[in-house]
């Protein structure tokens, strides 16, 4: 899947599903759910690119679910040291 659909089809709502489904996977006490695994699911196991253009992707993606974090009632975006 390339990037500019996933960033058309990304709304808060399927945001929020992913991020729910993940954070159902996840020992009861880690308290979030990291980047690379909201990407991954995002993509739906399918490459963004190799070198230069998967690491644009990436970033891309990582920018874009910051903002639609922001309009999910209940949830926030913590930026950590991946």
């Amino acid at each position: 899947m390339k990037v500019e659909q996933i960033l058309a089809s990304l709304t808060p709502e399927s945001l929020r599903r992913i991020i729910l489904e993940l954070s159902a996977k996840q020992a009861p006490d880690d308290p979030g759910v990291m980047i690379p695994a909201i990407v991954e699911a995002l993509a739906q196991g399918e490459e963004l690119g190799q070198g230069a253009e998967s690491w644009e992707a990436y970033l891309k993606l990582k920018e874009a679910i910051r903002k639609t974090v922001e309009q999910i009632p209940g949830m926030r975006y913590v930026e950590v040291d991946e």
